[in-house]
């Protein structure tokens, strides 16, 4: 039940290739979990800091008498122990401290970063705050070291007398705990916890590194007028759907994440007095997103990616009165028709135009708190863009025609940065992903700005706001701009 995550302390020496430099010797923390994931130990030679490192690996220092100390609490709450250098020789640290690994979770057994604080029985003071770990965003949990005892979790803020929302652990000397803590994630109060078996927080092999995630909208909007004063006598209907999967594979560095989001929207209108308008689309898109990253250390690492935008469905232009249509096609033909009142004209292909986008460059993870998150990219990358059978409207006012004309393809390389943030407070959640990219012969960017604000109304549903701003100087100097109240429903696995 309290067994390590690594090797014993002799496995660990062995497998480390840290080189000892003549008349130098080296110092050991034994790791019981990943190393990335434990705080640094500190070595101190008199009252002074010298020098500080990863456990499971050496820090290499001059002979000589030292005091180690290990803990994830403030300096004087660590675990001090005293060792002995010798010239050429590696001394392993004795274990004298514990590990604690929490996971909190909701009452559907889905991760979050819940906060929690620990106090310590003993003298009642307050240890450390901790925080949950978002294993289906790619978090891994920390792992706590600390001075053997018993230990009470409460609420963060809370004090030792706390008698609702609490917990007990008790932290071995040399042991691991693996904990479970039940925290309702929209207003942190505690629905259980217990200490269980490694196997029950996802620390071994064996357990899937993979987790899914789907959000499901569906509305039918509906809506019928008669004899009402100042209003037509009409009936609106219609249909939106989004439907939004994320996959992501996380195991130890390897970071690997797929976005797929489906939106499409119709409406049709009947008037009482004359035939009904064609179904007219009032949103469409795909979007697809692949991201590779291979962490080197816990924030940082190189990061590869592929993307699509693109629509689903032929787009048609709806007009309310008979128009004059010209249009002006790339090989610079014409086309002159005329469109009858309350009939459509295509303006572009199923599938069309598609958007390609790749990109590598190095990801990083600015804030990894739990009320703020913050991850930043940048790197190189090119761009695909297949306007060729989209029409934009071109119009001038002095002829009687509405004139369209036909995108051309063209294709881009060079830098692009991407921000992606989270922001919690209590039920309400906000993410945006601002993705920039400019051409090597361009000094006006391409800008794709993304947002949701989401109100969390249960675990499962939502109300969400979102925003989508959409520049590309090379189709057109207007931002392309998106809003939309909607409800939603997300299944995580």
């Amino acid at each position: 039940m309290y067994r390590w995550l690594a090797p014993d302390a002799a496995a660990q020496a062995a497998a480390d290739a840290t080189a000892i430099p003549p008349g130098a010797g080296a110092i050991l923390v034994p790791a019981m979990s990943e190393t990335d994931n434990e705080p640094q130990a500190l070595v101190f030679r008199g009252g002074d800091q010298v020098a500080s490192g990863p456990n499971g690996a050496r820090i290499v220092v001059e002979p000589g008498a030292y005091t180690v100390r290990v803990g994830s609490g403030p300096t004087p709450q660590m675990v001090s122990v005293a060792v002995d250098v010798q010239a050429g020789a590696t001394t392993l640290v004795p274990v004298r401290w514990s590990g604690l690994r929490i996971e909190v979770v909701d009452e559907s057994n889905l991760p979050h970063r819940g906060a929690y604080e620990l106090i310590r029985v003993t003298d009642r003071q307050p240890f450390t705050v901790g925080f949950g770990a978002d294993t289906l965003q790619g978090e891994q949990l920390r792992t706590l070291l600390l001075p053997p005892g018993l230990y009470r979790i409460v609420q963060p803020g809370a004090n030792y007398r706390a008698r609702t929302d609490f917990a007990t652990v008790l932290a071995p000397e040399g042991g691991l705990v693996h904990y479970k803590l039940v925290i309702n994630p929209d207003d942190g109060r505690f629905r259980g916890a217990g200490v269980v078996l490694p196997e029950e927080l996802g620390a071994v092999p064996e357990l899937s590194p993979w987790s899914r995630r789907y959000l499901l909208g569906l509305s039918a909007p509906f809506d019928s007028t008669r004899n009402v004063i100042g209003e037509s006598n009409e009936t609106t209907f219609g249909t939106d759907l989004f439907f939004d999967t994320y996959v992501t594979y996380q195991r130890d560095r390897d970071l690997f994440s797929s976005v797929l989001e489906l939106e499409s929207g119709f409406e049709k209108i009947k008037p009482e007095a004359s035939a009904a308008t064609p179904w007219r689309k009032t949103h469409d898109r795909l979007r697809i997103d692949v991201l590779y990253s291979r962490f080197v250390n816990a924030r940082v690492g190189p990061y590869a990616r592929f993307g699509l935008r693109t629509s689903l469905f032929e787009s048609n232009m709806l007009v309310t009165e008979d128009t004059l249509i010209s249009r002006r096609f790339r090989d610079g033909r014409r086309e002159t028709i005329v469109v009858p009142a309350n009939s459509t004209f295509p303006t572009g292909d199923a599938f069309s135009p598609p958007e390609y986008r790749e990109g590598v460059g190095l990801n990083t993870r600015l804030l990894q708190g739990r009320a703020a998150r913050l991850d930043w990219r940048v790197g190189a990358g090119l761009r695909q863009n297949r306007f060729a059978g989209a029409f934009f409207l071109d119009d001038d006012e002095a002829t009687p025609a509405l004139e369209y004309v036909e995108g051309d393809n063209f294709n881009e390389i060079g830098l692009e940065t991407t921000l992606v943030a989270t922001v919690r407070y209590r039920s309400l959640i906000y993410n945006a992903n601002l993705d920039l990219f400019s051409e090597l012969a361009a000094s006006d960017p391409s800008i794709d700005w993304r947002s949701t604000l989401s109100w969390r109304l249960t675990r499962e549903l939502s109300l969400d706001y979102k925003v989508d701003l959409l520049r590309l100087p090379r189709v057109s100097d207007t931002i392309q701009a998106a809003q939309r109240v909607l409800f939603r429903y997300a299944i995580g696995s």
